[in-house]
C-alpha cells in the first residue's frame, strides 16, 4: 500500500471515530489535533506507520474504535505504534490523572524511538494549542483541562526529560520551547 493509502485509510477511520467530538474546552473539531499531529510527523519524515499511528493515536482512548480493528486494517506494527502512543494503564478511566501522566512520563522514558516520535508529536500538536491561546493572558484557561497549571507543568516538563533521545530534532526542539513559553517563569 502506498504512503497516500495508509495514511488516508487511517484519516477515514479517524475522522469516523471522532465525528462530534470537541477540543476541551473549544469549540475546534477534535479531528484537527490527530491532523496535525499526523503532519508533523510527515514534516519529520517519519515512516507511513507513524504517521498512520499517529492520526490513530487517540482512537483507542477516546473513541469505540477496538485494537482488532486497527490490527485488522492497518497491521501489527501500527497498532503496536497506537498502543505505546496511547495512555494503556490497567483501569485507567478510574485512576487519578497525576497517576496517569507519572505512568506516560516514567513509559516514555524507556520507550522505543518512534514510540517516542509519535508522543512528541502529540505533545507538541497539545503544547502549540496551548501556546495559541496565550494561557498567560486568561485567568481561567487552565479550568479546561482536568489538571491545574502546577500539574500541567510539572508533567509537559517531564515529558521534555523524558523525551530527551529525540534532542536535536525540530518537533523536539519547538516542543521543548513551547513548553517553556508556556510554564516559564
Amino acid at each position: 500500500m502506498g504512503k497516500t493509502g495508509i495514511i488516508g485509510k487511517a484519516l477515514k477511520l479517524a475522522v469516523a471515530a471522532h465525528e462530534g467530538q470537541k477540543r476541551k474546552g473549544m469549540e475546534t473539531p477534535y479531528i484537527v489535533h490527530p491532523v496535525e499531529v499526523g503532519l508533523i510527523l510527515i514534516a519529520s519524515g517519519a515512516s507511513e506507520e507513524m504517521v498512520a499511528a499517529g492520526i490513530l493515536h487517540d482512537t483507542l482512548e477516546d473513541t469505540q474504535v477496538e485494537e482488532k480493528t486497527i490490527r485488522k486494517e492497518f497491521g501489527e506494527k501500527v497498532l503496536e505504534y497506537v498502543l505505546g502512543a496511547s495512555e494503556v494503564l490497567e483501569n485507567r478511566e478510574n485512576s487519578p490523572w497525576k497517576e496517569r501522566k507519572d505512568h506516560t512520563v516514567r513509559f516514555l522514558a524507556d520507550a522505543k524511538i518512534e514510540i517516542k516520535t509519535i508522543s512528541c508529536a502529540d505533545k507538541l500538536s497539545n503544547i502549540r494549542s496551548m501556546s495559541r491561546d496565550n494561557p498567560k493572558a486568561k485567568g481561567n484557561f487552565w479550568n479546561r483541562f482536568n489538571a491545574g497549571y502546577e500539574d500541567q507543568k510539572w508533567y509537559y516538563k517531564s515529558l521534555v526529560e523524558s523525551l530527551s533521545d529525540l534532542e536535536g530534532i525540530a518537533m523536539y526542539e519547538e516542543f521543548k520551547e513551547r513548553v517553556e513559553f508556556v510554564f516559564g517563569d
